[in-house]
């Protein structure tokens, strides 16, 4: 505490002073206007920024050289798939190249000045942090995000703004989990694509889908595409016109990234995947940064990350892929929401009970099922089970039990959660949308052990469970997160994107907001004198 400040009172003396009584005038001006603005520009939070001002004491945060240092911050954030405007960025220049923090500026033009600047930091932190958008506007139906915490955003520009350092201070303080970084690197090389292909690139002809030994006029095509997206060398083949094996081995590469089957034929849904113009790329990687934004705030080095539009499961160690799955998702009319939670315990044998949604479409009810009265708890026979509103069902333990041996837990509003299935058939599956919303694992008594190898537990202690038939909860001592993500793009670790196709439509919603205006409902003021988290924002009244 005492070093940092020392750094403040150091950075307060080399600033040049606004005038910390018209700072402070203008300031709460802004903190109680309707939609407060500065030289016209419109302000993220003025609530925010007067309250990071009062514990300044008004003092001037902002020179020339720290303004330039924002501008380049503000000009580089196309690397995130944001505009450079988003912050303020053509204002900053004009700030810069008129003098307007210099001393003998005029007082009011240096509050401006300093205000903006400030706007512009508070955005590139809660836009980095959050995302810009809120999942709650895109997608309400499908889309559960938490809200912008006012004190995590605060705090960040207190120590950005203590900083000599700027942009080393907002690296060291903002997430950027691995697969952030990854879609990050592979957003670079299509901005690269973008330049050298102006025109976009020459689309592969449509035919009789291409195996592996095939001839076809196409391969060369085929192979130039994927040399310029980085999945294949650029080494000359003994022969251009056919289809071997190191092609082949590319193109499963690109099938597991796109979520489809991986058996190296070059049918329509690769062929579309091969196609996608680098235009479209483009759009859908930003939109797929933005949507990792809303989920990835604190994230620890260790969770699950469930791929709904990839169809797998991965669980990530000291922020490494260590091992991953295939898995079913919701269809479209029961679709796997996106929301984050933590994985608490784990239920072995499993009993079922089943959803009324499920309830009232079943044609019959088995002898598997016990028929239970909603109103007295007591298990009924010879009465028509199917009738939800009187009676439940519960399914017993067993192989035969739609959650199969075990399920994983994370309870939530949603009632999703990570089980077993006795339909492995479906696996085989490319588009994998047959589930009523939870997610179905391949694996899942591989991914038992691998979260209880920690607890303690073995793989033969595990199976001896399983093999008794009997219910048996199992608590984690520490909760695992576990983030549920629709991205239709998503890149491996060499910055490689798989494109996939969006099952749910939920791109074009986001699509039509990317270059709009930010979404300021997300962020969450503590409740006057108390010291919940109250659902306040800029946005309601």
């Amino acid at each position: 505490m005492f070093g940092l400040a020392v750094v403040v009172l150091s950075l307060a003396l080399s600033l040049p002073a606004v005038g910390d009584e018209l700072l402070r005038q203008e300031v709460e001006h802004l903190e109680s206007a309707k939609t407060p603005t500065v030289s016209g520009v419109p302000l993220f939070s003025g609530r925010l920024l007067g309250e990071v001002y009062r514990e300044r004491a008004y003092r001037a945060a902002w020179d020339q050289a720290r303004a330039e240092a924002l501008q380049k911050i503000a000009r580089r954030s196309i690397a995130h798939g944001f505009v450079p405007d988003d912050f303020h960025a053509t204002a900053i220049a004009r700030i810069i190249d008129a003098g307007q923090l210099d001393a003998g500026t005029a007082a009011s033009a240096r509050a401006a000045a300093e205000i903006l600047l400030s706007d512009s930091l508070l955005r590139y932190i809660h836009h980095r942090r959050f995302g810009k958008y809120s999942g709650r506007q895109i997608d309400p139906d499908w889309i559960f995000v938490d809200r912008a915490d006012a004190e995590a955003l605060r705090s960040d520009m207190q120590a950005v703004l203590a900083s000599p350092d700027l942009a080393s201070a907002l690296t060291k303080r903002l997430p950027n989990p691995s697969f952030y970084q990854h879609l990050k690197s592979g957003y670079r090389r299509y901005l690269q694509l973008a330049d050298a292909y102006p025109d976009g690139w020459e689309p592969i002809a449509s035919g009789t889908p291409l195996r592996p030994g095939m001839r076809d006029a196409r391969v060369p095509l085929i192979r130039q595409r994927l040399v310029l997206t980085e999945d294949y060398p650029a080494t000359a083949p003994a022969d251009a016109e056919v289809y071997d094996e190191p092609l082949a081995d590319a193109i499963r590469q690109l099938q597991a990234r796109s979520g489809l089957a991986e058996d190296g034929v070059v049918g329509p849904n690769t062929l579309w995947a091969l196609n996608l113009p680098i235009s479209d790329r483009l759009r859908s990687i930003r939109a797929n940064l933005e949507r990792m934004r809303w989920l990835y705030n604190e994230l620890s080095d260790d969770f699950l990350l469930v791929d709904v539009a990839g169809f797998r499961l991965h669980l990530i160690r000291d922020g490494q892929t260590i091992w991953t799955t295939p898995i079913i998702v919701g269809t479209a009319e029961t679709q796997t929401p996106m929301f984050r939670d933590a994985v608490e315990h784990i239920v072995f044998n499993p009993t079922w009970a089943v959803p009324s949604s499920i309830q009232k479409t079943m044609q019959h009810t088995s002898d598997q099922f016990r028929v239970i009265d909603r109103s007295t708890g007591r298990a009924v026979s010879g009465v028509d089970g199917r009738d939800y509103k009187r009676y439940r069902l519960v399914q017993a333990a067993g192989p035969d039990n739609a959650l199969g041996q075990v399920k994983f837990m994370f309870p939530n509003r949603h009632a999703i959660y990570l089980h077993d299935t006795p339909a492995k058939h479906l696996f085989g599956r490319s588009a994998r949308t047959y589930s009523h919303g939870c997610i179905r694992v391949r694996e899942p008594l591989t991914l038992a052990e691998l979260l209880l190898g920690k607890h303690g537990w073995s793989r033969d202690a595990i199976d001896g469970v399983v093999a008794k038939a009997r219910t048996r909860d199992v608590q984690l001592d520490e909760h695992l997160p576990v983030l549920l993500y629709y991205l239709t793009a998503m890149a491996d670790d060499q910055g490689r994107v798989g494109f996939r196709r969006d099952v749910y439509g939920r791109d074009l919603s986001l699509f039509a907001a990317l270059d709009g205006p930010a979404h300021q409902d997300r962020i969450t003021f503590p409740q006057p004198d108390s010291g919940l988290q109250a659902a306040v924002s800029d946005a309601e009244p």
